[in-house]
Parts: C-alpha cells; sequence; structure tokens
C-alpha cells in the first residue's frame, strides 16, 4: 500500500510539473491540485500517450484570464465551481458544444447548451470547531448559526464574495432564497467576520481556531481535510442545503480539441466518477437520474441554466458586494 502511495504521488508530481511546451492537454481550474491529483493520476493512467498540464486560478481571476486569453499554455478544458461564470462564458461565445452519450446521461440541470457541463455534487456545509462548539452546541440552521454568533460572540468564517466566484454564487443564491438574508449576514458579522478567497483558508481559520465556524464551505473540501485528520466536524444545514457542480467547459479556440474531449468523457465515465467518490454527480447505478441526485439529504443544486446569467450582470454584482461588505462593515 506504501509502495502504491509513493508511486501515485510521483506520477501526480510528475503530471503535474510537465513541461507546458510538451502538452498534449490543457487544463485550466479552480479546484486545489491536491483535490485534482487524483482524477488527474486516473486520467493519466488510461491515456499513457499524453503529457498533461494543470494550470491552477481561482475563480475569478480565471474567468478573466480566459476571457483575456492571458492563460499560458491556452487551456483545452476549464473547469470552475463558480458556475454562474461558467454559463456567461458559454453565453458570451467562448465556448464550444459537444453531445456524446456521456453529456446526455447528465440530469437536464448538470447541462446547459451542450456546452457547460457538472460533473460533481458537492453540498455547501457548516464547518465547526470542535473545541469551540460542543456537539450539542451546533448549529443546524442559520437562524441557529446566527442566534449563536451573535449571543455567544463567536466568530464565523466564509468566502469573500469580492474575491470568491463559488462565494458570490453562494452568496447571492441565498439572498433570493431567505426573506431574511441581509439581517442574517448581519447578525453572524456582528462578532467580526473572517473571509477568505478560497476554501482552504476557510478550513484554516476553523481548524485552528481563529473562527468557530465556517459557513457555506465546499462539502468535498471539508471531507478531505477531515479525512487527513483535521480537527473539525461538518454539519449540513436542515433549513436548506444548496450543492453546487464544478462545471467544465470546452474553449472555442483550444488548442488540442480531441484531448479535451476525452478528458470530458473521462470526468462523466463511471471511472472518473467513481474516482470522485461522494462527491460524483452520477453514483453508480443511476444511470443520470436526476432525482437519485437531488434526493442526497434533500439537498438543492443550483441549475445550470439561464437564471444564472443574471447573478453575473456587472451592475448586480457590483451592487451586491458593495452591500455585503457595507452590512459587514463592522468585522
Amino acid at each position: 500500500m506504501i509502495v502504491r502511495r509513493i508511486l501515485l504521488a510521483a506520477l501526480a508530481a510528475a503530471l503535474l510539473a510537465a513541461p507546458a511546451t510538451a502538452a498534449d492537454l490543457v487544463i485550466a481550474g479552480s479546484t486545489d491540485r491536491a483535490a485534482m491529483e487524483p482524477l488527474l493520476v486516473a486520467f493519466r493512467a488510461g491515456a499513457p500517450d499524453m503529457d498533461v498540464v494543470y494550470v491552477e486560478r481561482e475563480t475569478v481571476d480565471l474567468d478573466a484570464a480566459v476571457r483575456a486569453g492571458t492563460l499560458d499554455p491556452a487551456p483545452d478544458v476549464v473547469i470552475s465551481s463558480a458556475a454562474d461564470l461558467q454559463v456567461r462564458l458559454v453565453n458570451d461565445g467562448f465556448t464550444r458544444p459537444y453531445a456524446s452519450p456521456a453529456t446526455a446521461r447528465l440530469p437536464a440541470w448538470a447541462r446547459w447548451r451542450d456546452e457547460a457541463f457538472g460533473y460533481t455534487f458537492e453540498p455547501l456545509v457548516f464547518v465547526v470547531n470542535p473545541r469551540l462548539v460542543l456537539g450539542s452546541e451546533r448549529p443546524r440552521t442559520r437562524e441557529a448559526l446566527a442566534a449563536m454568533a451573535a449571543d455567544r460572540r463567536l466568530t464565523v468564517a466564509t468566502y469573500d464574495v469580492g474575491q470568491s466566484g463559488i462565494g458570490y454564487l453562494a452568496a447571492s443564491f441565498d439572498a433570493d432564497t431567505m426573506s431574511d438574508y441581509w439581517p442574517f449576514v448581519e447578525r453572524i458579522g456582528r462578532p467580526g467576520l473572517r473571509t477568505a478567497c478560497c476554501t482552504s483558508i476557510v478550513l484554516d481559520m476553523v481548524e485552528s481556531g481563529a473562527a468557530a465556524v465556517g459557513y457555506n464551505v465546499l462539502g468535498s473540501y471539508a471531507r478531505a481535510r477531515q479525512a487527513a485528520g483535521g480537527g473539525i466536524d461538518i454539519v449540513l444545514p436542515e433549513d436548506f442545503t444548496v450543492a453546487i457542480a464544478r462545471v467544465a467547459v470546452l474553449p472555442r479556440n483550444a488548442p488540442h480539441p480531441a484531448a479535451a474531449e476525452r478528458f470530458l468523457e473521462f470526468l462523466l465515465s463511471d471511472t472518473g466518477q467513481a474516482v470522485l467518490g461522494a462527491e460524483a454527480l452520477l453514483p453508480a447505478g443511476t444511470g443520470g437520474d436526476e432525482s437519485a441526485a437531488e434526493s442526497r439529504a434533500s439537498v438543492r443544486p443550483i441549475a445550470l441554466d439561464a437564471a444564472l446569467l443574471a447573478r453575473t450582470d456587472d451592475l448586480r454584482r457590483r451592487r451586491f458586494i458593495d452591500l455585503w461588505r457595507s452590512v459587514t462593515a463592522g468585522r
């Protein structure tokens, strides 16, 4: 087992460090390298003829670089958890369509125009430091979280909606779902809201005790941290739990279109989905049945559809971010 792990780590390191000039496939994504590593290793094992490069960027920076054409090397596949930004890339003509039996078995909410493809199912969760919040005190709803933060002066950590694409998507979805969203934000921010660009930093804050609870944290990252021995507990909120999909698109002018399609097929294959494990969009035996995915703990996914475009309107986005920062300014 130890030898196998060493070999997998060496293969992953070689794959991620492959020279850009030699790449047969370039994947640009917002997913942490460590989280992408198992997928890349499994893909490379089935495609030993390919040299693969993975370029990591934060969601907002990734979207801007794709639009500006400044990523070097140019990507063949772009992956992001900011579904709204991916849908806008499709709408603005930066991507190309692709259809196959694998894409056809995706649930309708996870595919848009045959150009944006969700391949994971990832709930947004509360992450709790068990030293600061005992098991019986864990908040299980947003109301309970707000009350605990305000009454006990416990610090909450979450994404900076101006820096993080997934942070903005999650917060704007909450605002549309909750009639009392802004009072909720004010209450969790009262003791001093901690914010970050990235999931790993939010988890660091909670694990270290700099924050008692992390809000709207990507469940896949939280589970990985917990599995690695991190001192955190995970709570699926009971009032409502939202799930996002990591979304893959194929840039219109990608230099290696056939390789890009091969990787997309892998993501949606039984092998690729098995590597994803608990965050797989298409669990074994569902055959792409939408109800099977949505039945997981009554989690509701954010659909890939035209409604997401409204969230990317520049004026709407700017006003939302300004209001969010105004409400949390006391932190």
